[in-house]
């Protein structure tokens, strides 16, 4: 199984859009202060659009194979 570096940067990228979410969530910040039933609202998105790209990832390796 051969990663090209597309693969391994999407997915890593996708983590680190996971992570922000979660950061967001409980620190309700993100660039600026944000309302808390805001803030969940904008984490929810990062960490849906996170695994996302981690999905597509995955999907891509396992296609190749």
């Amino acid at each position: 199984m051969k990663l090209n570096n597309y693969t391994l940067l999407s997915a890593v990228i996708g983590i680190g859009y996971f992570i922000i979410g979660i950061l967001v969530m409980l620190y309700n910040k993100f660039i600026i202060e944000l309302d808390p039933d805001w803030a969940k609202v904008l984490g929810g998105l990062f960490m849906a659009y996170g695994l996302f790209r981690v999905y597509r990832a995955v999907r891509y390796i396992k296609k190749k194979d």
